[in-house]
């Protein structure tokens, strides 16, 4: 028989069996909502399975980005690194993406969003 469970706990700690193999997995989901330094509020959710590697990202706010899908590659970039990821390491793969794809960044800046995720990553 298989069965799934769903526990809460403070950040949202979720146990999930398995049906296949039935094995364990613990992911945690914790979410920030920040004014940043640049005026805008930016919220961050990430979810952080048993092995510290995030699993999910979604960065959300009132801030401005042009192309708007840039978004998307930057929340793609994060997701895979190990939870202790370095602010400069986060920093310097929002920039590349940003750089790459000719970036306006309005009410916001690639620190802004490391510190946030930072703070939602403890």
């Amino acid at each position: 028989m298989s069965e799934s469970i769903y526990f809460f706990i403070s950040i949202s700690l979720t146990l999930r069996t398995h049906q296949e193999c039935q094995e364990v997995t613990l992911i945690a989901h914790s979410s920030q909502k920040v004014k940043v330094k640049e005026g805008k509020i930016v919220k961050v959710e990430v979810e952080v399975e048993v092995d510290d590697i995030i699993k999910k990202l979604r960065i959300t706010g009132d801030f401005f980005l042009h192309p708007e899908e840039v978004l998307d590659d930057i929340e793609k970039s994060i997701v895979g690194l190990k939870k202790d990821v370095s602010f400069d390491t986060i920093v310097l793969r929002i920039q590349n993406i940003v750089k790459d794809h000719n970036t306006q960044m309005i009410g916001i800046s690639p620190e802004s969003i490391a510190e946030v995720l930072k703070e939602a990553l403890k």
